[in-house]
């Protein structure tokens, strides 16, 4: 499934994030919990990637960008990255219309090594983002020792922007500090115009939620 991401000012979609569904639609959580738990998450990051690039040489795909969803366990070896540029090789375009967004991030136990990992990304053009984040206790810590371009804002923490003063304050906060480290902004979870404008007000530059559009079979960038 193809939920947009959007640019709040004008909200054209900007990327989308493929979402791995199983069945009729059921999320991909126990799924992916059983492929750690054998040691398999590498394989289903790779495989969920090598779709994503299939999708993208489609002919009539234009210049359609895709974030594809790494789990923190896929970069605790140079596996995931070594065949994610090498499922690349020779196609810059593809590169720069690909985001990797890592998510799980407390499975990350090497830093260091994860932060040189997701470098080789970056120097291939591949853009890399930090996915739900403020939503653990440690997110300030992956910010501050792994090197991306974008930051993707835990709904949890957007969802109560308009009612709660306290909410408010922690994500400015959140926005404040990313716009000094000049990395570009997603929250996620926005369902209403005033949510919209709100984060927009506050410097928040892309947005995803159900008001933009719900994940769909296919990408639609007409919204």
């Amino acid at each position: 499934r193809y939920p947009p991401i959007v640019r709040l000012d004008p909200p054209p979609a900007h990327h989308f994030e493929p979402l791995a569904r199983f069945g009729a639609g059921a999320g991909p959580g126990e799924a992916i919990r059983m492929a750690e738990e054998l040691a398999l998450i590498e394989s289903f990051d790779l495989a969920v990637a090598e779709k994503v690039l299939k999708r993208m040489r489609q002919p009539g795909a234009g210049l359609l960008k895709m974030a594809v969803n790494v789990s923190g366990g896929s970069l605790g070896d140079d596996a995931y990255v070594d065949n994610l540029l090498r499922m690349t090789a020779g196609a810059a375009e593809d590169r720069r219309r690909l985001i990797v967004e890592v998510t799980e991030t407390a499975a990350l136990a090497d830093l260091e090594a994860a932060n040189r990992r997701l470098g080789a990304l970056r120097e291939a053009r591949i853009k890399v983002c930090i996915g739900d984040f403020g939503a653990g206790a440690a997110s300030y810590d992956f910010l501050r020792k792994l090197s991306v371009d974008a930051v993707k804002i835990d709904g949890s923490l957007v969802r109560d922007l308009e009612t709660d003063e306290r909410a408010r304050t922690f994500l400015t906060s959140i926005i404040e500090l990313c716009q000094s480290l000049k990395l570009e902004i997603i929250a996620e979870m926005i369902e209403t115009v005033g949510l919209a404008k709100a984060l927009q007000g506050l410097g928040v530059q892309y947005g995803q939620g159900w008001l933009f559009g719900r994940p769909e079979a296919e990408p639609r960038t007409q919204l």
